[in-house]
This record gives C-alpha cells, sequence and structure tokens, in this order.
C-alpha cells in the first residue's frame, strides 16, 4: 500500500509551496485550468489531486521563478493547451501512418521472400507508450 493521497487539502498544498493559503486560493480562482477542476468536499474545502498540484507548480515557475505577471502566466497555459490539442493529433496521425509502414513492410518481406533485419512485433500499448513519450519530448 503507499502513503500517497488521492486529494491534498488546501493547507497540504499551500505548505508544499511555502507560501498562504490566499495565494493557491486566488490561483485556483483566476487560471482556467484549474477553476473548474478543483473539486469541493461535502464541506465546500477545496481538495487538489496530483493534476492539479502539477497545474500549480507550472504556474509557481512561471510567476514566481521566471517573472511572468498573472496575466502573461495565463496566456501562456492557454497558448500551451492550444498546441497540445493540435500535437495530440499529429502524434495519432503519426501512429497510424507508422503502422500503416509496418504493415506495409511485412507485406512487401513476405512477397519477396525477405528476411527482417529487425523484429517489429505488435507490441501494442507499450510501443505507442514509447512513441507518445518521444513525441511529448519533442513539443
Amino acid at each position: 500500500m503507499t502513503d500517497e493521497k488521492r486529494y491534498y487539502t488546501i493547507r497540504e498544498v499551500a505548505d508544499m509551496f511555502s507560501f498562504d493559503i490566499s495565494k493557491v486560493r486566488y490561483w485556483t480562482d483566476n487560471f482556467p485550468t484549474l477553476k473548474n477542476k478543483v473539486k469541493r468536499n461535502r464541506g465546500g474545502d477545496r481538495m487538489y489531486t496530483k493534476e492539479d498540484i502539477r497545474q500549480l507548480e507550472i504556474i509557481y515557475q512561471l510567476v514566481e521563478e521566471r517573472g511572468y505577471t498573472l496575466k502573461g502566466a495565463r496566456k501562456y497555459l492557454e497558448n500551451k493547451e492550444f498546441k497540445q490539442e493540435n500535437n495530440t493529433e499529429l502524434v495519432d496521425s503519426l501512429l497510424e501512418l507508422r503502422k500503416f509502414l509496418l504493415d506495409l513492410k511485412a507485406t512487401l518481406d513476405e512477397k519477396t521472400g525477405r528476411s527482417r533485419k529487425f523484429e517489429v512485433a505488435d507490441k501494442g500499448e507499450k510501443d505507442e507508450e514509447q512513441t507518445l513519450k518521444l513525441a511529448r519530448q519533442v513539443k
């Protein structure tokens, strides 16, 4: 059993970043990437997931370390999301193209009687995960 939690309170998140709860609350309310994602418990307290905390880390880097204004950080994140959507479509297209080329190579190898120089087994999800990791690094 792991000791990692699914949800963190606003106090725990503020302590992670070593600043006041009010700053976490303000960023949560003013950044669209967080505003509608952060859940609340029955008592109305904000509960943050690991993904929410990653978003706060990005905001922290932009505002506190790189010196972006809040407006500039918001614009940066909006553009980044747009690029990620476009990259997802591109990666999907490239995965389809890769599959087609591997199938074509296999067909040509069978017809010409050549043996493959390297094994191209259908690795499925694992192979696609590696391709996606590479594509994310290229961004």
